[in-house]
């Protein structure tokens, strides 16, 4: 039997803004540190070089230990295409291949996302074993990717909220101020994917207001669109 076997994850989800923004969203350090593989109060290294053959590298701690995960990209095509390796190094030398494909649409974008996932064999494992820890490695992987999309699509609709709310408008606002002009979002967010922006801390866990990280959050898109 060989040491490694391959099973393959893919998951379709539905965004709405541009190609560009979601695409943008995997590559951006600024963006990478709040969803990618971290969170962004528990962060400590995002960073890239978004080129065929750099490197990119995310650390984050958690419960006082550091995760660290990196790999290269393979493939650049803004807005349309990218890949990417994806490897742990402290949990064993396996290397996974990430495709990214987004669709542009009329009212946003459509992202397919696969996951080449290597599991390494143990000793005298049947063909059953086998078939099951392929099972379990793909539901597990599944699992944390639907929380950090669940993260990515509310801070993305962080930035359409201030994109169609005005920008300039908003800048000079206290944090009351903002937190009463995004109670309309996060009313209109109420429900699962709510969970995603409780999750990477940006809405308190018992109400639907905004937490400190939250408005740090919605302070530092505003500047973009000054």
């Amino acid at each position: 039997m060989a040491q490694n076997s391959v099973t393959t994850l893919t998951m379709t989800r539905r965004f709405d803004v541009t190609a560009e923004r979601v695409f943008d969203a995997w590559l951006n350090p600024v963006m990478m540190r709040r969803w990618l593989f971290t969170l962004e109060r528990t962060n400590k290294v995002a960073k890239n070089e978004p080129f065929v053959g750099g490197a990119w590298e995310i650390s984050d701690e958690r419960d006082g230990k550091l995760y660290t995960a990196i790999g290269r990209y393979l493939e650049i095509d803004r807005p349309r295409r990218l890949v990417f390796t994806f490897e742990m190094p402290q949990f064993g030398n396996t290397v996974d291949t990430v495709t990214v494909e987004i669709e542009p649409l009329e009212d946003g974008c459509e992202m397919t996302f696969t996951q080449e996932i290597t599991v390494p064999h143990e000793e005298n494992w049947t063909a059953a074993d086998l078939e099951q820890a392929l099972g379990e490695y793909r539901s597990s992987t599944e699992h944390g990717w639907n929380l950090m999309f669940s993260g990515l699509k509310e801070i993305l609709h962080f930035h359409l909220a201030i994109q169609s709310t005005g920008a300039p408008s908003m800048l000079a606002m206290g944090d009351e101020e903002l937190q009463a002009v995004f109670a309309d979002v996060l009313k209109q967010a109420e429900g699962s994917s709510l969970m995603g922006l409780r999750y990477i801390g940006y809405v308190q866990p018992d109400s639907m207001a905004l937490t400190e990280l939250g408005l740090e959050l919605v302070k530092s898109l505003l500047q973009e669109y000054v």
